[in-house]
This record gives C-alpha cells, sequence and structure tokens, in this order.
C-alpha cells in the first residue's frame, strides 16, 4: 500500500468519527418521546418479547388504548433483530435508525468518489447532512422512528436512477434495476405511497432525458413494477384477511384523509415546510442551493447538470405533495434533507474549489483568505457545534414527555414503589410504553386508568398530566412518594 494511500484511508476513518459523533453520541440517553416512538417501541418490543410479527402493541400491556398500527413493519423488523440482541432499551431501539443515517453518509461519499470526479463533494453533502438540525433531531436520526431509514431507502432509489439512466451496458442496468426495486419495497413498506413521493419527479427526470419512450419498452421496468406490487399488495392483502377492515384504514387514514382532511388537529399554511427550512432547519444550507441551481446555466458537465436536476425534480414534487395536504406535520420533510444535502453540499464543494483555485493569485488572495476564514467558521466550526450543543446532553422538555425521566427515578431510588396506578390520558403512549416495559421485564403491578374520578382513598398513583394533576388537588390530600419535575407518584389520603 501506498504512504499516501494509507493517510488518505486514515484521513477517512477520522471524518467518518467526525461526522458519526452527532449521530450516536449519548443516543440513548433521553427517554422514548410521545406518540410516534413509543408507538414504534411498543411494536417492536411486542415482537421481539412475543415471537409474534405481525400483530399490533395493543397487547403489549393489559388495558392499553386501542389504536390500531396500520403502518407497515418492515423497518420495525429491523429494530426487533436489535432489540433481540441488545436488550429491550432505548439505545437498541434507535441504534438502526443512526446506523441508516450513516449509512446515508457513506452512500454520499461512495457516490461521488465511484461515480463521480468531485469525490470531496461526498464528504462536504455528508457534512451538511450531520449538521442539518431538522435532520439530527427528534422524529429523525436521535429517535426510533422511522423516517431517517425511510430516506435512505429512498435516497438509494434516486441514485439508483440516475445510474441505470447513465448505464449502457445490459449487465449494469440489471444491477441498478434490481437495486432500485428492492429500494421501493423497503421504502413503501415502510410508509406506503409517502415512500414513492420521489418517483414522479425520476419520471420526469426521464422526460428531461428524453429516456422516457426507452424506459417503457424496458422489461426490467415492468418486472419490476409487478415484484413491488406482488410484495406491497401482497402485504395489505394478507393483513386485510387478518384483519377486516385493514386494507380501509390504509388506504383512507394512512393516505387519502391525511391528503385531503387535517388528522388529529396537524394544520398549518400551505409554506410550513418552507418555513421550517428558513427557520433553522436546513440553516445556513439554504443559502447554498443557488451554487447548483447556478451551475445549470454555467459551462458545468453534463452529468452534473443532470444529477441536480434529478434531486431539484425529486425533492421539488416531494415539497409541492406536501405542502398542498391538508394534514401537516414537521417530520413529513425528512426525507427532503438527503436530497438537499447532496445540493448544498454540491454547492459548499464549489465554495472550496473556488478558493482552491484562486489561491496561487496574489491579487486574489487576501479575498480568498477571508472567504476561508469565514467558510470555516460560519459553515464548518458553527454549525458543527450547535448540533454537538444539541446532541450532548439531549433532554425531552414538553411536560408530557416526562413519564419515561419518573420511571427512571423510581427505578433508581425508590425500589419499593412496585405497585401503582399510572393515571394518563388514554393515547399518552409514552407513559403505556413505560408502564408495559416494568410489567414485563422488571416486575412491577402497574395498571391504567384514564379517568382521574375513578381514583380512590388508598392508590398509589403516578401522574403527569397538569389537568388531572389539578382535579386530585381539588378532591384528595396527596403524600408525596417520587417526583421528576411536575410528575410524580403520590398515595392518595382524604382530605382534612
Amino acid at each position: 500500500m501506498m504512504p499516501e494511500k494509507r493517510h488518505y484511508r486514515w484521513w477517512q476513518l477520522l471524518m467518518l468519527g467526525v461526522l458519526a459523533t452527532p449521530l450516536f453520541l449519548h443516543l440513548g440517553r433521553a427517554p422514548v418521546s410521545a406518540w410516534d416512538e413509543a408507538l414504534f417501541a411498543m411494536r417492536a418490543a411486542y415482537m421481539a418479547e412475543e415471537g409474534h410479527y405481525l400483530p399490533d402493541y395493543d397487547h403489549w400491556i393489559s388495558r392499553g388504548a386501542f389504536h390500531p398500527n396500520s403502518k407497515p413493519p418492515f423497518t420495525t423488523w429491523i429494530q426487533v433483530g436489535f432489540l433481540k440482541v441488545f436488550g429491550i432499551n432505548e439505545l437498541a431501539l434507535r441504534l438502526p435508525v443512526a446506523l441508516a443515517a450513516l449509512g446515508t453518509l457513506l452512500l454520499f461519499v461512495w457516490f461521488f468518489r465511484r461515480k463521480t470526479d468531485a469525490w470531496p463533494a461526498g464528504w462536504t453533502s455528508a457534512f451538511v447532512l450531520v449538521t442539518t438540525l431538522g435532520y439530527v433531531r427528534e422524529h429523525a436520526a436521535r429517535t426510533g422512528d422511522q423516517d431517517v431509514p425511510l430516506a435512505l431507502y429512498m435516497l438509494t432509489g434516486v441514485v439508483a436512477f440516475y445510474l441505470l439512466l447513465r448505464s449502457d451496458e445490459k449487465k449494469e442496468q440489471n444491477k441498478w434495476w434490481t437495486v432500485l426495486a428492492l429500494s421501493s419495497i423497503a421504502a413503501i413498506l415502510t410508509k406506503y405511497l409517502f415512500g414513492a413521493l420521489f418517483m414522479p419527479g425520476m419520471l420526469l427526470y426521464a422526460v428531461y432525458k428524453k429516456k422516457l419512450p426507452w424506459l417503457l419498452r424496458q422489461r426490467a421496468l415492468w418486472t419490476s413494477v409487478v415484484a413491488v406490487l406482488l410484495v406491497c399488495g401482497g402485504w395489505v392483502a394478507f393483513m386485510e384477511w387478518q384483519r377486516p377492515g385493514f386494507a380501509e384504514r390504509v388506504v383512507f387514514y394512512e393516505m387519502l384523509n391525511r391528503y385531503r382532511t387535517v388528522i388529529e388537529e396537524h394544520q398549518a399554511p400551505w409554506n410550513f415546510y418552507l418555513l421550517n427550512l428558513w427557520n433553522g432547519y436546513f440553516q445556513p444550507w439554504l443559502w447554498l442551493l443557488p451554487v447548483p441551481v447556478a451551475m445549470l446555466f454555467s459551462k458545468t458537465k453534463k452529468r452534473w447538470k443532470d444529477l441536480i436536476v434529478l434531486l431539484l425534480l425529486c425533492a421539488g414534487f416531494h415539497l409541492l405533495v406536501v405542502s398542498s395536504s391538508q394534514t401537516k406535520v414537521p417530520h413529513y420533510e425528512v426525507v427532503l434533507y438527503p436530497l438537499l444535502a447532496m445540493l448544498a453540499g454540491i454547492g459548499l464543494w464549489q465554495l472550496i474549489a473556488t478558493i482552491k483555485n484562486n489561491w496561487n493569485n496574489d491579487t486574489q488572495r487576501p479575498v480568498m483568505a477571508g472567504l476561508a476564514l469565514a467558510v470555516m467558521v460560519f459553515l464548518f466550526a458553527k454549525p458543527y457545534a450547535a448540533v454537538i450543543g444539541k446532541v450532548y446532553e439531549p433532554k425531552l422538555t414538553r411536560d408530557d414527555y416526562k413519564y419515561g425521566y419518573l420511571f427512571r427515578e423510581i427505578e433508581a431510588r425508590h425500589a419499593d414503589l412496585k405497585r401503582f396506578k399510572l393515571l394518563a390520558p388514554v393515547f399518552e403512549a409514552q407513559a403505556v410504553y413505560y408502564a408495559g416495559l416494568f410489567n414485563r421485564k422488571k416486575g412491577y403491578e402497574i395498571t391504567l386508568e384514564d379517568f382521574p374520578k375513578r381514583v380512590e382513598v388508598g392508590d398509589t398513583i403516578m401522574v403527569c398530566n397538569r389537568d388531572y394533576i389539578d382535579f386530585l388537588f381539588k378532591n384528595f390530600r396527596l403524600q408525596g412518594l417520587a417526583s421528576y419535575e411536575q410528575c410524580f407518584v403520590a398515595r392518595v389520603e382524604e382530605r382534612d
């Protein structure tokens, strides 16, 4: 091995460590968050405990709320494998997601090194992604939710499609057809048609390349389409056979109704996602997006223009769909960040190349030195410091996220508190997840109660909900036993 190659390998490992730190640092420290992460945690933990890979988390704990999870289980099955190996805990739940994020970075590095003539763009794209605060956050790369693995599957499909249309050899084309089909199956079996929202942009790219007629004549296309429909349609058909009404919920609750109506009060203006990008989720990288756009009108190589057009079409169509949807939640844009990171990474690479190319010009050097300093401070040091500050001591801040902290408190400091009623709203998923976990794995006897008027003198109760707390203080005297901020465990006594 040549010395310079050894040096490059060590440099790669160092860079990879720097990039991986925001993804893995203190990953298991915060409890599972309310709603989606807790719901996925219950489903994966039930599968890992019981060995049944299709039933729902409704069986996780007695008297748990009936909230049928009709999300497909592909990524959950991966999480189940980690729970079986590492035990049922926050870190095991989140490791597959963090590894999917790391896989996305490696895909950037591989693609730009092996398939383009500008390997540094892979590293700049990876750096942009791990310093994107909308990506390295709750409900994305830092929790057990499934949008980051979904983003990896969808990005893999985009890369495969780009390489497919550039390939002339049949063997090479068949390889990328296979990758495209498998990544599409993984995406759709993670989030149904949401996982296919880059495909219209890909078809528009084929039109742009004047290859749509060729594409439609390919037997591999229709073989791939049939394979995707058989696997994904077969999943829905099987679940409909197991649970009548499942297909109707998939079509309406999971897809159509989210687009046509407001689900669960997730209402926002049409520019909700644009404002998220502008107000911090994709800053400062938003300012670099004009660079690749400008490259479309310059003497840039055709392969670069093609890549930029494909990324813009896929991201643009996805953003158009989610912005026109009546139901808007912040994590719908998570799958966009890898595409945007590639575009901004190309822009950052161009900026660095400009500094390098003009450095030897004596008249330009002072300007380049100032620009280099600005890039180092504002595009490297500051974004990285911001994301490290965010993940160094992760802490859930909302009141309804505090059950997990209180459960940890009683386990560590109050070994005698083994039996109590958990007083929580019926769909308080974080509370229900930890109650089931402590019952199943730690020998507790916790019962669920969602109606405070059923509390009786002599009960020992855990409570976080402010409305429930107000009711209790108005009607009983409480003897505190354990607490975490506004949450507490107390014995219920009669008022004096």
